[in-house]
């Protein structure tokens, strides 16, 4: 009944999720209070509990017989920009130069389970979300012709089964089944491309319309581990997630201007016409060592690198079945990237263990590319925690983040591929985001 219960509290979470990414890129790292209490260091050497599965499958050799944890994190963000933007030819885009806001708060859900069949066999499942972006502006902001809802999240079931080479080395293999679910929005300049165009009437500028994109798709991949602890203050996690190839298809579907310019150019042009269409998103490969180090009864010293092959995603090409329809590009060439931590855990008493730990997250997107619909920065995080072991089966962690991340400039040209309709915008970008995060496990 309390595994049962478990499943239905994170369905529900699920449900409500909206996700805005913390991390480089789109990803997200949230699936345990007790490894966000240390900025994430030794994720991937911890077994406490069952939740480190999302970091290194070979966490399952700490199972002594089951045990299952539901983690949930709030994502509280701060956002704030200054821009300023011209039409492809040249004319003051208008609009607000200065939104703020647009990185959305989130809740990010997690659940993992673990069973030992016997002395060497262990099997798992961990549900979470590893990638995600939540952007939205107003629609009247002055990039409107970038970008002015972003909406992307993956859904991660991974099930896995370890195996106890010796009492000290561990090894897991397991599958990621994934699921996409994006809804992108822009503004689509009519009145440049009905000037371009000859149209009467065309004013650059004043008469907008708008493309909403709609996708999703299915893909899969696989998770390997290994643990290993020569003594029994030592221990040492590798584990790598695979990239998935994702073929997101959905539909692709146009408001077109008040003024009649999109009409007059669809007659001319058969373009901008409601139809399906698919954009290929592999999601990136991770590897991750991470180690920790009993230095005595109360205190441990922790650490981890993790890499990102980022450099997988050059563009996002969104192309429509209609022919006549224009393909929709947005430039990425993405640089991969590291994530290091260190921390320290102090062992209180038999009930009670704190937690801290700091970190640093290199930015993915490179300067030349850099865009406001992923208006990706380097971060700095500091974290603290703490864990409390409630009765003989029960425990509870808790954990909060803050992470700083420098102001970036944003200097998107007519001249990158794909923005030749989309007009000229500069300006900064700066972010900082709390988190807040809360799990409880049963064995």
């Amino acid at each position: 009944m309390q595994r049962l219960s478990a499943v239905l509290l994170v369905a529900t979470l699920l449900n409500f999720t909206v996700t805005a990414a913390v991390a480089s890129g789109f990803a997200l790292r949230e699936s345990s209070a007790g490894a966000m209490g240390t900025a994430y260091a030794s994720a991937a050497a911890s077994n406490n509990d069952s939740s480190f599965l999302f970091y290194n499958p070979a966490s399952l050799g700490g199972v002594e017989d089951w045990d299952a944890s539901i983690n949930a994190t709030a994502l509280l963000l701060d956002s704030n920009g200054r821009f300023a933007a011209t039409t492809t030819v040249g004319t003051p885009a208008g609009g607000s130069a200065t939104p703020q806001g647009f990185i959305g708060d989130a809740l990010v859900p997690g659940f993992s389970l673990r069973y030992r069949m016997n002395d060497r066999l262990a099997i798992g499942v961990s549900l979470s979300t590893p990638w995600g972006e939540s952007t939205s502006y107003p629609a009247t902001w002055t990039g409107l012709y970038y970008t002015i809802r972003t909406n992307l999240v993956a859904y991660n079931a991974s099930p896995v089964v370890s195996f106890q080479l010796t009492p000290q080395l561990t090894v897991a293999v397991g599958a990621q089944i994934q699921y996409v679910r994006s809804h992108l929005t822009e503004a689509i300049d009519f009145g440049t491309l009905g000037a371009v165009n000859h149209v009467p009437g065309s004013v650059p500028g004043t008469q907008d319309g708008f493309v909403h994109l709609h996708g999703h798709g299915w893909g899969a991949g696989y998770v390997l581990g290994v643990r290993w602890q020569p003594t029994s203050d030592l221990a040492i996690g590798v584990a790598y997630r695979s990239e998935v190839q994702q073929v997101l298809k959905g539909s692709e579907r146009f408001i077109y201007d008040r003024a009649g310019i999109a009409v007059t150019i669809n007659a001319l042009t058969g373009a901008f016409v409601n139809s399906g269409g698919r954009a290929d998103l592999p999601t990136p490969a991770v590897l991750v060592v991470g180690t920790r180090w009993r230095i005595d009864d109360r205190w441990s010293a922790l650490g981890e690198v993790e890499y990102t092959n980022w450099s997988s995603l050059k563009q996002l090409s969104l192309q429509a079945n209609d022919p006549f329809n224009p393909v929709s590009v947005t430039t990425l060439n993405w640089k991969n990237t590291w994530f290091t931590s260190l921390g320290a855990e102090y062992r209180i008493d038999d009930r009670w263990t704190l937690r801290a730990g700091i970190a640093f997250d290199e930015a993915a997107a490179p300067r030349l590319t850099l865009e406001p619909r992923i208006p990706d920065a380097d971060r700095y995080w500091i974290a603290a925690g703490a864990g409390y072991h409630w009765s003989g089966n029960i425990d509870v962690n808790f954990a909060l983040s803050h992470l700083f991340a420098p102001q970036s400039t944003i200097n998107q040209t007519v001249f990158q591929p794909g923005n030749l309709g989309r007009g000229n915008l500069g300006g900064t970008s700066s972010s900082n985001a709390t988190l807040i995060a809360a799990q409880i496990s049963i064995h």
